[in-house]
């Protein structure tokens, strides 16, 4: 992880050797420049991966595929200075899969008192978050960049999957089950970024604490099925929780998870600490 940082550091410095700093900012009469700063109506790109991003990706560089992979992305952002002082700001987290399985047995399958000779099973997930926010930033200094800010998560859920089986006297079952969850929340965070050399470039840290809903934590099930000259279609809801949605063992909560139901509702709402590296490269427009 170190090494791969590294070499993407390196890369955008050399990139970089050919443009000329944002500003023309010194901190003192020496000849030494220290860094340059960006100033009303210069752009930002921000790569600010968090404590939990570095976590997922080394858990599974050293092999432990139990480990989900909670965020594809780092979160990237676009900054945009719309004074020296006052920053907006947007950024995006985006992850996807896509796994499909389809296949005619070799040899009929006893399961469910049935001989099986086709099945197809399909999941499709996907997430995406907007977050809009503005940022503070009290000093002038081409050295150290103090800053406070706050931003609101905006995003979705969604996921399908769907579960065939076909006998060899053409009966099946049939599962379909989808589910869309909206996302919301605040963050609020202080950062510092040190400006690098006379580069557009920084390199800094933001802690926080984030806030964080969900509405539609269920699958929305459509069942349909044919025995013999039997037709059956039937529609209900089953809890779909987050990994880390917590549920009492002795509670109703158990026995919900393992229930349908005719009419659901499931949301949850959690606070955590936040802390995040950011790398930021600076631009005009």
């Amino acid at each position: 992880m170190k090494k791969l940082f590294y070499s993407f550091l390196f890369i955008l410095l050399g990139v970089n050797l050919t443009f000329a700093q944002l500003s023309d900012r010194v901190n003192s009469p020496s000849t030494f420049k220290i860094g340059t700063r960006p100033v009303a109506g210069n752009w930002g790109i921000v790569i600010a991966p968090s404590y939990q991003d570095f976590s997922d990706i080394i858990n599974r560089i050293d092999g432990d595929d139990s480990t989900e992979v909670k965020n594809i992305l780092p979160v990237i952002a676009l900054r945009i200075y719309k004074s020296d002082n006052l920053v907006l700001r947007i950024g995006l987290r985006s992850k996807s899969s896509n796994l499909k399985i389809s296949g005619n047995l070799f040899l009929p399958d006893s399961i469910l008192n049935q001989n099986l000779t086709e099945l197809k099973y399909q999941r499709r997930t996907a997430e995406l978050y907007i977050t809009p926010g503005v940022e503070y930033h009290f000093s002038k200094s081409n050295i150290l960049d103090v800053y406070l800010g706050a931003s609101i998560p905006l995003g979705y859920v969604k996921e399908n999957q769907t579960d065939y089986l076909r006998s060899a006297t053409a009966d099946y079952q049939s599962y379909e089950r989808t589910r869309f969850s909206l996302a919301y929340g605040f963050e609020g965070f202080i950062g510092v970024q040190a400006f690098v050399a006379d580069l557009p470039l920084s390199i800094g840290i933001e802690l926080g604490t984030t806030a964080l809903g969900k509405l539609g934590k269920k699958w929305k099930v459509k069942y349909s099925a044919k025995s013999g000259t039997t037709l059956t279609d039937q529609t209900y809801y089953t809890l779909n929780l987050d990994n880390d949605d917590q549920i009492d063992p002795l509670s109703a909560g158990t026995i919900a998870q393992t229930s349908t139901f005719d009419k659901l509702t499931a949301k949850s709402f959690g606070i955590d600490g936040m802390a995040r590296l950011t790398l930021s490269y600076y631009f005009n427009k």
